[in-house]
């Protein structure tokens, strides 16, 4: 009954969330400029309604990409755990699709809730192994071939700045909070993309490109000796 009733918690937690996140999304401009109306005037309330709308357009392209891609992913996973044995596998199939679309933790979590599984399902350690081994093979193509390719890279977020956001947003409101997290990451690096001054919260917000390379200044060309 507690782990009944904490599933519950959880599931109504998530519903919770993605309503408040549909409901943001599906808030049109004119809404929206009702409610900035008092503290923007002329041009800002404008340029407001510009970053509103961007944000509106940039979130619902990453989130219907990345909603195709996760079913596709869940498809695949039912499929794999069905070839490989496992029991109930539309349910680790629609558990991998749900869980996607937390980045890192979702995916992590499924790894291990398939993996004990497998280690309780099976009596060899072979086959918890391979279905571990498995999982985790099509988890990686997902996050580094497939997503990368169709979502893109204008939109990549900083790994350690995930990470903290998801773990501000559980400890304020739980897994709701975890589900608002990316959402807010995203909302504000367009806002700030579309910002004079928001050079500097684009690029802690991106992940690292790699070292820059130095370039020394010729301080003797055109000067005789």
């Amino acid at each position: 009954m507690d782990v009944v009733e904490s599933t519950s918690g959880v599931v109504a937690a998530i519903l919770m969330g993605a309503a408040l996140t549909l409901l943001l999304l599906a808030a049109g401009p004119p809404t929206l400029a009702r409610m900035t109306a008092p503290v923007a005037t002329d041009g800002r309330a404008l340029q407001m309604l510009r970053v509103i709308d961007a944000i509106r357009v940039e979130l619902g392209r990453y989130y219907g990409t990345l909603a195709v891609i996760n079913l596709l992913f869940g498809t695949v996973t039912t499929l794999l755990m069905w070839s490989l044995g496992m029991p109930n596998p539309l349910l680790w199939g629609a558990l991998a699709a749900v869980l996607n679309f937390i980045p890192y933790l979702g995916c992590a979590t499924t790894f291990v809730i398939v993996t004990l599984v497998a280690f309780v399902s099976f009596d060899a350690i072979s086959q918890t192994l391979l279905v571990a081994a498995s999982f985790l093979l099509l988890a990686a193509i997902e996050g580094h071939i497939i997503e990368p390719v169709f979502v893109g890279r204008r939109l990549d977020l900083n790994p350690i700045v995930v990470l903290v956001a998801l773990w501000v947003g559980a400890w304020v409101w739980g897994i709701a909070g975890m589900v608002i997290a990316l959402p807010f990451l995203v909302a504000t690096k367009v806002a700030a993309s579309r910002s004079r001054n928001g050079a500097a919260v684009v690029r802690f917000l991106s992940p690292p490109r790699g070292r820059p390379r130095r370039t020394w200044p010729s301080r003797f060309s055109g000067r005789r000796w």
